[in-house]
């Protein structure tokens, strides 16, 4: 019903069901903080930690989700309409931690600097 919009507030997404993480994990909470700034608490009627599962159950209409723009790339999206975030997106904070002195280590740095570019500007 809003896949015709540029961009979808998440207040627009309060009575719709959700599908969303299992508790414990982080996107999990997210989740829950963007509904609750919003000003409702999501109904989360389906719970995966997959992300092609969760876009695969939206595209068969179960519900909705949020998923981090990572968990988009090179997936089929199959039926799904992505739309962004109207007003400020939620984000979440990823962390690498290496032991001192090894992050120049050849196999370490190739995945700092990843992390670094897939994480954009600070």
């Amino acid at each position: 019903r809003l896949a015709g919009r540029a961009h979808i507030a998440v207040a627009d997404l309060a009575d719709d069901p959700w599908i969303g993480p299992y508790p414990g994990n982080p996107c999990h909470d997210v989740v829950v903080l963007a509904c609750e700034y919003a000003g409702f608490a999501p109904r989360l009627e389906h719970s995966s930690d997959d992300f092609h599962a969760v876009l695969a159950l939206a595209g068969a209409g179960a519900g909705v989700a949020l998923v981090p723009r990572s968990a988009l790339r090179d997936t089929e999206r199959g039926g799904v309409v992505v739309r962004p975030v109207e007003g400020v997106a939620p984000t979440r904070r990823v962390f690498a931690a290496v032991r001192r002195g090894a992050e120049g280590h050849p196999l370490i740095k190739p995945v700092l600097d990843a992390l670094g570019a897939a994480a954009g500007p600070a």
